[in-house]
């Protein structure tokens, strides 16, 4: 099995991919800060890990600053064109080609970042990202495996296919994929700044592109430069422990209100260990996730508005006696509409000796977000057109120009004693906030180590009467209780890259705890990656 796990008392990187970590673990040793070091952990995941995020696509982040001794949510969305018509509305949502392509803001997101909390110039941080590009990435089973999976629609995109492809078959797995390409795009920021992406030379070959495939991404568009919103981050509690976590746009929403429901019942009760404690879980998600469904919360308003329900702790109790009604009887009956789950996004975490923290969730939407990229840039577009609803006029994420995506994620920190103690993340759309409130509740209620928490087998539902599970990881007295409750079982993968990917890092808080402990998930290709400082000869990995 491989190593995922790491300590250092100089600070962490825990990322999808281990040439991301160690873009990160570099800058650090170079004296970067965490801003810095994500913001090279973020350009190295477009190189080594494209088919979830880059510079096409979009990025959020929850960020504690030190020296403020703030706790922040950082609002990356990107924006659906102006020139879209809504009287000209897709039957279906667009998942594919340039059509499918909102305004990217990962690349002001950055900029923003470096600009107001950084320390290193752009041109530094995106070193190792521009090296990896040009001298190549490994081709790991799960990027040969997804690009087998979509083999057709990247063949039909000349670099995707010059890229990831030999005589006309994927590269073997342990071959490097080069980017001249994409690592000359980010030479040319390197050289006139990230604004260069919107304003200058790239965006017009951008806005060529367009054009000349019919896309509706303009000039107008990207001069509206999608420059990241601060906004407070959403508090809770979850027993002793403090909670900050993702506001809408995000779903940190749902991430509280399962701790609310969960913190209704004794530790003992909700050991997944037992099949009581996964039956609760279980039901949880279910009754949570159709009440995001069913109560969307769009960002302008949400702070603005009074005891929103499903953040509620009354309500928590309310949802506690459905649960037990639902045990006590040992029959599924209640049913909601389910939220559309897509989505493979990518997450890390980065903390450094200084006590800032950067947690951030980004993504081009599906894998390799519209199967395109923009040509002359080799970079990914993303397919977040798809993450619009396309049917109600009054949903707060109805597809009109200018408006907000529909986001997942949900970055968190845990406190205590008003300290952080936990960052942590995760990819997989609905299943990001099922993946982390099952790893909280063994680290937290449990008293596992992190480690263990995060490997540990997981499930998820959302699906009427529908639970995926990695089956073979799962004792038969847990499964029999799911199907004697009318859950339809459907297997996944141990490990499945479906249940989501954790990157966590505990920091430290104890004098026999002084270190960072850093933990990425096995789900993917991920690695944690510590500093290691020596007198003599300086800092290293």
């Amino acid at each position: 099995m491989k190593q995922t796990y790491s300590t250092s008392k100089h600070g962490m990187i825990a990322s999808a991919s281990k040439p991301a970590s160690e873009a990160g673990a570099k800058i650090l040793a170079a004296g970067g800060n965490a801003f810095d070091a994500a913001t090279a952990v973020s350009y190295a995941l477009g190189v080594s890990e494209p088919q979830a995020s880059g510079m096409g696509g979009q990025s959020m982040a929850l960020i504690y600053h030190k020296a403020s001794n703030r706790i922040f949510a950082l609002d990356g969305s990107s924006f659906a064109p102006y020139h879209f018509q809504p009287s000209k509305m897709p039957k279906r949502p667009l998942k594919e080609g340039v059509k499918a392509t909102t305004l990217p803001s990962t690349v002001a997101f950055y900029g923003y970042l470096l600009e107001t909390y950084g320390t290193m110039p752009l041109s530094e941080v995106l070193m190792p990202a521009i090296d990896l590009a040009k001298h190549g990435a490994p081709m790991t089973p799960l990027i040969h495996k997804l690009v087998k999976k979509h083999e057709t629609l990247l063949k039909q995109d000349q670099t995707a296919k010059q890229v990831f492809f030999k005589d006309e078959q994927p590269l073997n797995v342990g071959e490097v994929f080069k980017q001249e390409t994409l690592a000359q795009t980010m030479t040319m920021m390197t050289d006139k700044g990230w604004r260069d992406f919107y304003t200058g030379e790239i965006a017009s070959k951008m806005v060529a592109d367009m054009e000349q495939r019919g896309g509706w991404l303009s000039q107008e568009d990207l001069f509206q430069i999608p420059v990241p919103i601060e906004r407070p981050g959403l508090k809770g509690k979850y027993r002793q422990y403090g909670l900050i976590t993702f506001p809408p746009p995000g779903a940190g929403r749902v991430l509280t209100q399962i701790l609310n429901v969960l913190e209704t019942f004794p530790k003992e009760q909700i050991d997944l260990n037992t099949p009581l404690g996964n039956l609760i879980l279980a039901l949880t998600f279910r009754l949570t996730l159709r009440d995001r469904r069913r109560m969307p919360q769009h960002p302008d308003v949400y702070f603005q508005q009074n005891g929103e329900k499903m953040v509620d702790k009354h309500y928590a109790l309310r949802l506690n006696r459905l649960i037990e009604d639902v045990v006590n009887r040992s029959q599924v009956t209640q049913t909601h509409t389910p939220p559309k789950t897509s989505g493979e996004t990518t997450h890390f975490s980065v903390a450094d000796k200084q006590g800032n923290i950067v947690a951030v969730t980004q993504s081009i939407e599906l894998v390799f977000g519209a199967k395109t990229t923009a040509q002359g840039l080799g970079f990914f577009y993303n397919n977040y057109m798809s993450a619009f609803d396309y049917q109600d006029k009054t949903h707060p994420y109805y597809l009109l120009p200018g408006n907000r995506p529909y986001s997942s994620v949900a970055p968190t920190i845990i406190t205590y004693r008003n300290r952080p103690r936990l960052v942590l993340g995760s990819p997989g759309s609905a299943r990001i906030s099922t993946a982390l409130a099952q790893v909280l509740t063994r680290y937290l209620d449990q008293n596992m180590s992190l480690q263990d928490a995060v490997e540990a087998p997981r499930f998820h539902t959302s699906e009427d009467k529908k639970l995926q599970c990695e089956i073979d990881r799962i004792t038969p007295a847990i499964l029999d209780v799911f199907e004697s409750t009318g859950f339809h079982i459907k297997k996944r993968d141990p490990y499945s890259f479906y249940l989501g990917c954790v990157q966590a890092i505990e920091l430290p808080h104890q004098k026999n705890k002084n270190q960072f402990i850093g933990v990425a998930d096995l789900r993917r290709d991920g690695s944690a990656e510590g500093l290691i400082i020596t007198h003599k000869q300086g800092s290293k990995r």
